[in-house]
């Protein structure tokens, strides 16, 4: 029994101390796997710290690179910067010669890193019309300018300089304004002196001349009456030569030329001459400036056919623009909006403007133009009107030809302004008067068979 008690406590002590060991293993594995849970619990926190350590470092380094390449501070980027640019830049962009007759509506240009392109108001069918019509065989220059009178989008600009392939006609006031100086007279006879289309006024000796004999009131049995729409129509020179001594003189011619554009800057799209109307302290030279009988009133085709605009648009003159917008690497950094320049007379002046116009047409210098062979007139689905012009300069035997004119059709909104400068030379070429007619002609048609095929 003894025996048997002590072999039983020995066991209860084995197993206590078994049970012991055990439970202290248990503890130490317990507290590894807490351990490896913290461990594990951590790691977000550690990557996050470390996520922002890169960022720091990277930003520093950026920021201490960009110190170095620029020591102002600024920001500098490797890519071109696409800015947008004003007219005055746009004018530096611009290669005049890009203009002289262009097929291509749209212009592309590269200037250092960046690819431009001008998109041009020009209208492509007409644009092709009118430079295929240049009759080139006897002409020195061809200058024709076809614009919107109520946006100012040049439609078509084409020209032909014999001398120089470069030069564009278009854009130079080398060539007296003749006769077309009549519209801006007649205006400011209407406007400022009261004058009706039936006014009349009396003349002695040719129309086509200006001796100073023509300018004195002489009433004889030699004298002619007729009235301001007649004397504008056929262009009679005694009667508009009276206008400017007895009417307007100075002072007054010098104003409407000035509002009319002459003497100022147009501010075009590309480099145009100032038209000029010098105008004396004589009364002769009042009388040569009204009639146009002159070599020193000079002024552009672009010029001319702003005047004609000015009449069409109810006295107002909008400026002319060839560039549309310009786009540099697929942006857009220029666009052009219509923009006011003049009003040379107001609504009603210009209304009384429009009989004297169309008379021209009909009865007077041009009406062989718009007539057919039976003497009927032509274009009579439009409201047309127009003035001819014409000077000789017999030190190079040219002889220039003007027309500047507008249309509009009678079932159409659109309208146009055109100008057209031929300088013939041996011989008579295509005269103005008709490359007007055929560009109203071909410009309307085109729109109207546009309109047939929209419906």
């Amino acid at each position: 029994m003894t025996i048997l008690f002590k072999r039983r406590n020995q066991k209860l002590k084995y197993v206590r101390q078994n049970s012991s060991a055990a439970w202290q293993r248990y503890q130490r594995r317990y507290k590894k796997i807490a351990a490896k849970r913290r461990s594990y619990a951590r790691i977000p926190g550690y990557l996050l710290i470390l996520l922002i350590a890169v960022l720091l470092l990277k930003g520093g380094l950026y920021l201490f690179e960009g110190v170095l390449a620029d020591p102002g501070g600024k920001e500098v980027s490797e890519e071109a910067e696409v800015k947008s640019i004003n007219r005055s830049e746009l004018r530096d962009l611009l290669d005049p010669a890009d203009f002289i007759n262009p097929q291509d509506t749209v212009i592309r240009k590269k200037y250092g890193d960046l690819q431009y392109r001008f998109h041009t108001t020009l209208d492509p069918d007409l644009q092709k019309s009118v430079v295929s019509m240049l009759d080139r065989k006897w002409a020195r220059h061809i200058a024709i300018v076809v614009m919107d009178p109520e946006t100012g989008r040049i439609l078509a600009m084409a020209s032909h300089d014999k001398k120089d392939s470069g030069a564009n006609p278009c854009l130079s006031a080398e060539f007296p304004a003749a006769s077309l100086f009549k519209i801006i007279a007649a205006a400011a006879a209407i406007e400022a002196c009261g004058f009706k289309p039936d006014r009349e006024i009396s003349f002695n000796g040719g129309k086509y001349t200006l001796y100073k004999s023509q300018l004195k009131d002489t009433q004889n049995k030699y004298t002619n009456r007729i009235t301001l729409e007649s004397a504008f129509a056929q262009s009679v020179n005694p009667v508009f030569g009276k206008i400017g001594i007895d009417h307007l003189g100075k002072e007054m011619l010098e104003k409407y030329a000035a509002n009319f554009g002459f003497n100022r800057e147009i501010g075009f799209d590309l480099p145009v001459d100032r038209s000029v109307a010098p105008i004396s302290e004589q009364s002769y030279n009042w009388a040569e400036v009204a009639c146009g009988f002159n070599r020193d009133t000079r002024m552009s085709p672009l010029h001319a056919a702003m005047l004609a605009s000015s009449v069409i648009y109810n006295g107002r003159m909008v400026k002319p623009r060839l560039i549309d917008r310009v786009a540099a690497d697929g942006k857009t950094v220029y666009s052009q909006k219509p923009e006011s320049f003049l009003r040379p007379v107001s609504p009603h002046t210009s209304r009384l403007l429009k009989p004297l116009m169309r008379t021209s047409l009909t009865r007077g210098t041009a009406r062989g133009a718009f007539s057919d062979a039976r003497g009927r007139a032509m274009l009579e689905n439009y409201e047309i009107g127009g003035k001819t012009g014409s000077i000789n300069y017999n030190p190079e035997h040219i002889r220039y030809d003007w027309f500047a004119g507008y249309a509009r059709h009678k079932e159409m909104k659109k309208k146009l302004a055109v100008s057209v400068l031929v300088a013939h030379e041996k011989y008579i070429g295509t005269r103005a008067s008709s490359y007007f007619r055929e560009i109203v002609e071909k410009y309307f048609r085109q729109q109207l068979k546009t309109a047939e095929l929209e419906k």
